[in-house]
């Protein structure tokens, strides 16, 4: 990696120490704006298709224009990996609705802000919380409801995750997971939920971002001939599960071993969550779905 770090910039690459953004920023201001993370793997970009789909989605949704097309989007995320000297790196985009002139308080009028940076790849759990599991909290607080925000928008106003994540951490678990107002699971702030019941797959089907691992997850079970279910899930249903995993770009499946104080019975990472996972690396590191950088 370089010794600081090049960012895209507004159609510029630039040292990190130059690719600032401006208090005036309604991204800065009001969290009004949106992101995507993409990784790379032994300099294979995986699934950036889709992830550059749903990109392209959010701004649409979010009123956001940067004249940016797909073709432009994943030239931006390759040629910040590469800039960066990484073959194993996770690119992040953050586009912010942007600067208004002073004054105008109308956010159509709004120029967009682009940044994207590149880090080296890094697991979301340590070596020891992938070989043994994580312990997972049900947090307090509800999940925004579709009539407020649809969750499918990957947008940057973090506060509630984030103090979800802080209040986790601070009573001893590593994650937490929040339900619905009618009590149904949801999702974890970077990731999405699976559990394993009677040999079946199943994830939440509302109230969740549509994940592109999650949807890998889904295309790999298919694979191996496992059941996969879309439905309602409640906090009994992951007590109760054989096994329990969270799963996002950041490294995949990671193996549940408790939620809030009930021990998964079939261990972490167990033998659905093994095998998932296991055919994943094997197949991405073959070239499955993978852009060269």
């Amino acid at each position: 990696m370089a010794n600081e770090p090049i960012l895209y910039c507004d159609g510029a690459y630039v040292p990190e120490s130059q690719a600032r953004l401006s208090a005036f920023d309604l991204g800065v201001q009001f969290g009004d704006g949106v992101y995507e993370v993409v990784s790379a793997w032994k300099g294979l970009v995986f699934r950036l298709d889709l992830h550059v789909a749903r990109l392209v989605d959010t701004l649409h949704a979010a009123r956001i224009d940067t004249g940016i097309d797909a073709a432009g989007w994943s030239h931006i995320v390759c040629e910040t990996a590469r800039r960066n000297g990484l073959s194993d790196a996770a690119v992040k985009i953050i586009v912010t609705r942007g600067m208004l002139a002073p004054g105008n308080a109308d956010p159509r009028a709004a120029k967009p802000s682009v940044r994207a940076f590149a880090t080296p790849y890094a697991h979301l759990g340590t070596a020891e919380q992938r070989a043994s599991g994580i312990r997972l909290q049900i947090g307090h607080q509800r999940g925004m409801a579709p009539d407020t925000l649809d969750p499918r928008y990957k947008h940057t106003a973090r506060l509630q995750y984030q103090l979800a994540k802080i209040e986790a951490l601070d009573s001893g678990y590593d994650d937490v997971v929040w339900l619905s107002a009618q009590g149904f699971v949801e999702e974890a702030p970077r990731s999405n939920v699976f559990l394993v019941k009677d040999g079946v797959l199943r994830s939440p089907a509302l109230g969740v971002l549509h994940g592109i691992t999650r949807r890998t997850f889904f295309e790999l079970a298919a694979e191996l001939g496992l059941p996969v279910a879309e439905s309602a899930v409640t906090a009994f249903d992951l007590f109760v599960a054989d096994e329990v995993f969270t799963c996002s770009t950041s490294g995949a499946a990671l193996g549940v071993r408790e939620v809030a104080g009930r021990n998964i019975r079939g261990g972490a990472p167990g033998p659905v969550t093994r095998a998932l996972n296991e055919l994943y690396w094997r197949k991405r590191e073959a070239g499955w779905h993978g852009t060269k950088l």
